[in-house]
């Protein structure tokens, strides 16, 4: 049984509903409250019991307008007291891990209780922790050897375990989806993790990913746009990509392509993203991602100075025959080297690398390698 406080808006008296209830219950109630208050403001929620504990604040936004808001309210009744202690844990959590903008959204919740997991007495991170480090094989995570569990960071794995599953506390227990579960525990190594926290949720994302994944990321934190979620952390899980990365001004939708780019790229063209990057410095990770994008603008140069220089002839128009009858007669070598300054290429840890477009500001001298 759910049983609702009303007052009209902007006055404090109120009036019992007790629910189930009847068409004629409710003109009862809302008589009682013109009587009352004299005012002709909405009727809202002020307050809830209901032996769910997070219901109470998800219902006081509720529109009483709508038509079918007390037949909704009659079915959401209907449904929690077909409920026992562990759904009713489970359906709390589960609405503050969700979005919840309607009583639709609280009826869906409702139907849908056994996509949600509940780790009863653990209400907090260090209390996760604990969960993680002592069950064992849960969710695909490994166990920790008991001979560390003295020196664990509790907190710590805690708060990165809710940030990879999203989910609640509840006075009772630790809610969170399955699916979630399910998306962060498949698929191959992740290039980045975005950690992101809305409201009380937390959420680890890892990218790339594919819309349907996206999708779910966002029910789990209940949003529409990941713009209204915040980036707490990120991580790249790649080597030496990461000491080059900026992850200034990084969005969602940013990583992602990012993620898919570097995912696609042959092994080739992955040295020459880098070797471009410890180049051009970009300032932000948007910046980055135009790099990559515009990848074919730059050249990674395999070959010492003497090959440069007859590839420049042959740019130059020169074929093969020509260039076997000059050979012995002009210092490929030199030319090379003179070309590399000229084509302003620079010498990186990853190889050499010239911009096609204009040659690179602020040259750094390449001779030093022959």
């Amino acid at each position: 049984m759910i049983t609702l406080k009303l007052a009209r808006e902007g006055n404090y008296e109120t009036v019992t509903l007790r629910l189930p209830t009847t068409p004629g219950e409710v003109g009862e109630v809302f008589a009682t409250l013109d009587a009352a208050t004299r005012y002709a403001g909405e009727v809202q929620i002020t307050g809830v019991d209901s032996g769910v504990p997070s219901l109470a604040k998800h219902l006081k936004g509720a529109d009483l307008t709508d038509p079918d808001a007390f037949d909704k309210l009659n079915r959401l009744s209907e449904k929690i007291d077909g409920m026992d202690e562990r759904q009713r844990n489970i359906f709390s959590g589960a609405l503050d891990a969700e979005s919840v903008s309607s009583l639709d959204d609280a009826l869906r919740i409702s139907d849908s209780l056994e996509a949600y997991t509940f780790v009863p007495n653990v209400r907090s991170d260090e209390e996760l922790g604990r969960y993680v480090a002592v069950a064992g094989q849960i969710h695909g995570d490994r166990r920790f050897p008991e001979e560390a569990w003295p020196y664990l960071d509790f907190t710590k794995i805690g708060v990165e375990y809710y940030a990879g599953h999203g989910g609640a506390y509840t006075p009772s227990g630790y809610v969170m989806r399955r699916e979630a579960v399910q998306e962060q525990t498949q698929g191959t190594k992740s290039v980045f993790e975005l950690y992101l926290l809305h409201g009380q949720i937390r959420y680890r994302l890892d990218l790339p990913a594919e819309e349907a994944r996206l999708e779910a990321a966002k029910r789990s934190l209940g949003i529409e746009d990941f713009a209204q979620a915040a980036i707490y952390r990120t991580r790249c899980g790649m080597d030496p990509l990461a000491s080059l990365l900026p992850m200034d001004c990084v969005s969602v939708e940013d990583a992602n392509e990012l993620a898919r780019t570097i995912r696609e790229m042959p092994d080739g063209d992955l040295l020459k993203y880098l070797a471009v990057l410890s180049v051009e410095q970009p300032a932000d990770f948007p910046g980055a991602l135009r790099l990559a994008l515009e990848l074919d603008d730059y050249e990674r140069i395999t070959e010492g100075a003497y090959e440069y220089g007859q590839s420049v002839l042959q740019r130059f128009g020169a074929d093969e025959e020509l260039i076997s009858v000059i050979d012995g007669y002009m210092d490929f070598e030199q030319f090379g080297e003179d070309s590399m300054k000229e084509d302003g290429i620079r010498q990186t840890e990853f190889g050499l690398v010239r911009r096609l477009s204009s040659p690179f500001d602020g040259q750094t001298p390449v001779q030093q390698m022959f």
